[in-house]
């Protein structure tokens, strides 16, 4: 993920083994021209061919991996981070033994319930607890935020307009979704053979049951889009031990935060219908205006507290009638918008932090709701991000969403700031605020929330590293995947500064499953350990020998892309047997007492790459205390990262800049070829 001063293109010809991410072609959909839509044409984002859920039924399972084969890949992936050789010696007999005893109880109890249990996977219930049981903030541990590129005509960049365009495109997108005619996800390997009109005739004939076999005979992948129904009129409820996932289908509201506030309005009509773009703007255009008292008391900082903190507030909260009607005014919306009053002009870090977790430098009420699916976020001069709440989904419906709204807004453009204000409507009496009323123990509660909130974003530092004239193009032509050469640079970085392999931890999605969520690529290997040791010494080694080893970094990178997209990483099978030994109550086997699972679960270095022509970028904190979060992605001829790290334990500027030293050594290698 990379920030970019002015809008850029980017790739969007996702890498199938990596990202799951399709681009939907023209040909999908039927679409009518813009500023003329009327009736269903403005209701709906498209009326796709083929229906959302047409592939669905058909997907197939996720596999469960062969214990064998787990406890090799964990052992291969163990030796290159494991510094003391007595200790992985050690580790290697507690992984043989718990193949032959308790591992192979344990595995053969989880293939049973994955028998029993085949309109899910059996990663998605675990993992869906592993959220919403974790008792830490969800702001910086689990939000991660994406920007947008800015609109290419300048007066569409006004807030109010801007706001108003994401809001009924993405109101347009939610209708097409609800009722089946937004176009499924697939991914076309080779385009040019499958994303026509042929297929998609063909497809519309084959029975669903049979409709993701059909597709892949085509080379044409569908994915999983089961994460899609919480992205509208849903929320993450606090609760002691473990959150809660609301959803609120008959939602007919928006959330509006503006200095704290909470103020909403319907955008749908009684019958479910999105209101006119004129009334949508006249209500935004009257917020944003709005003068908002900075003293009012404000909830807004105890979405960011510790979970089972924020669960007993919440409870003394809504023991007035008031506060409890409020709250479910905002747990209910369709969605949250962020008017913020900041301008940060063209600083890319400020703009990433208030992005990121809202804390802008200001004393003032915190402008986010980090409980709600996702935020859209609107700064006073009109740039746009989207933040959002990560136990209902992994980003793959975000991804899609933003990309197609995006999309529309520029297709589009509903409303406009030459467009006067319509008289018929006054917004006043359109617009509701969501008061509250705090006793004193849920004042001394706000208070302690801000305080821990700025405190610990305070310690957060981000930094980016932009290297010019390089496009995913050309390590193609050079025969290499950029992604392992991102990952390589990574490694060399971190080695650099540190002098030892990290626990380095790559997401990958498993959407090609029915409920398929994450797998975990661990680029540490001992081929990028071979290499990043032979740079450090490179007068030892011909530039042939160097340029070998990123071959075998490329191809062992390669082997751990496909085998995780595949579901056959070891992370997820070793978890999944973890939290069933916990659910039985059984004591745990000691492969997970083991020092080396502690190491192993200990992500020093955390890694996601982001891929979309709409973004100019996108970051997240680290996930541990003395790690690095570090988001990375390629634009036309930038190649970029955003690094986060918390002071005083790591120092995010000092790795950006060895990760550009490292990617040049690399590149000015590959010039040799």
């Amino acid at each position: 993920m990379l920030l970019t001063k002015a809008p850029l293109k980017c790739n969007f010809t996702a890498n199938f083994l990596r990202c799951f991410v399709p681009s939907v072609n023209a040909a999908f959909v039927s679409i009518r021209a813009k500023s003329t839509l009327r009736g269903k044409d403005y209701q709906y984002l498209h009326i796709s061919k083929l229906k959302t859920q047409h592939f669905q039924k058909s997907l197939p399972s996720l596999p469960i991996p062969e214990l064998p084969k787990t406890c090799q890949r964990y052992l291969a992936a163990a030796e290159p981070v494991v510094r003391d050789k007595q200790q992985l010696e050690n580790t290697r007999k507690i992984v043989k033994e718990f193949e032959k005893g308790t591992g192979a109880e344990l595995h053969n109890e989880l293939l049973a319930i994955n028998k029993r249990n085949r309109h899910t996977s059996y990663i998605s219930e675990p993992w869906f607890d592993m959220y919403l049981k974790s008792r830490l903030p969800v702001v910086l541990n689990y939000n991660p935020f994406m920007s947008f590129k800015d609109d290419p005509q300048p007066e569409y960049n006004i807030q109010s307009v801007r706001a108003s365009n994401y809001l009924i495109s993405a109101l347009r997108f939610r209708r097409s979704l609800l009722d089946n005619v937004l176009a499924p996800e697939v991914y076309h390997l080779n385009p040019a053979k499958s994303d026509n009109d042929f297929y998609r005739r063909l497809m519309r004939l084959t029975p669903t049951a049979f409709a993701f076999y059909a597709s892949a005979l085509f080379k044409a992948f569908p994915l999983d889009m089961s994460q899609y129904t919480n992205l509208f009129s849903s929320t993450r409820i606090p609760r002691l031990g473990k959150d809660e996932l609301l959803r609120f289908p008959e939602s007919r509201h928006v959330a509006v935060i503006k200095r704290g506030q909470i103020f909403t309005f319907n955008v749908l009509d009684s019958r479910g219908n999105i209101k006119d773009p004129d009334y949508i703007h006249t209500c935004m255009k009257y917020l944003c205006k709005l003068e908002v008292d900075p003293n009012a008391d404000s909830i807004t900082f105890l979405s960011s507290e510790d979970r089972d903190q924020w669960a007993k507030v919440r409870e003394r909260l809504i023991e007035n009638m008031q506060n409890g009607e409020s709250l479910r005014l905002l747990d209910s919306a369709l969605m949250v918008i962020c008017l913020d009053d900041v301008e940060f002009d063209t600083d890319m870090m400020k703009h990433a932090h208030n992005y990121l977790h809202g804390n802008n430098g200001l004393n003032t009420p915190l402008n986010r709701w980090f409980d709600k699916s996702f935020s859209l976020i609107f700064t006073k001069d009109g740039h746009c991000a989207i933040n959002f709440e990560h136990s209902w989904g992994d980003g793959v419906a975000v991804l899609r969403f933003s990309t197609e709204v995006h999309k529309d807004v520029l297709k589009n453009h509903f409303v406009s700031s030459k467009k006067l204000q319509d008289p018929d409507i006054d917004p006043s009496k359109e617009v509701r605020k969501a008061e509250f009323k705090l006793d004193d123990f849920c004042k001394n509660a706000v208070k302690e929330a801000e305080s821990k909130f700025r405190k610990n974003t305070e310690n957060l530092r981000l930094n980016f590293h932009m290297s010019e004239n390089m496009s995913r193009e050309y390590f193609k032509k050079k025969k290499v995947s950029l992604d392992s050469i991102f990952q390589l640079a990574f490694q060399m970085s971190f080695i650099k500064l540190h002098n030892y392999t990290p626990v380095t931890y790559e997401s990958c999605s498993t959407a090609a499953f029915k409920h398929g969520r994450t797998e975990t690529v661990r680029p540490a290997t001992m081929e990028t350990n071979a290499a990043v040791a032979a740079f450090a010494q490179r007068d030892k080694y011909s530039a042939s020998e160097l340029r070998k080893m990123l071959d075998d970094c490329s191809k062992k990178h390669f082997q751990l892309t496909k085998d995780a997209a595949m579901g056959q990483g070891f992370d997820r099978h070793l978890f999944a047997m973890k939290t069933l030994a916990e659910k039985r109550g059984l004591k745990l086997p000691e492969l997970y007492t083991d020092k080396t699972y502690d190491e192993m679960t200990h992500y020093v270095l955390s890694t996601s790459t982001l891929h979309g022509d709409c973004f100019s970028g996108g970051g997240f904190a680290p996930v541990v205390p003395d790690g690095y979060g570090i988001g990375y992605g390629s634009m036309d001829n930038i190649l970029g990262i955003v690094c986060s790290s918390y002071a005083p334990h790591r120092d995010s500027k000092q790795f950006a800049e060895a990760f550009g030293e490292s990617f040049n050594q690399i590149y000015r290698l590959l010039e040799k070829f």
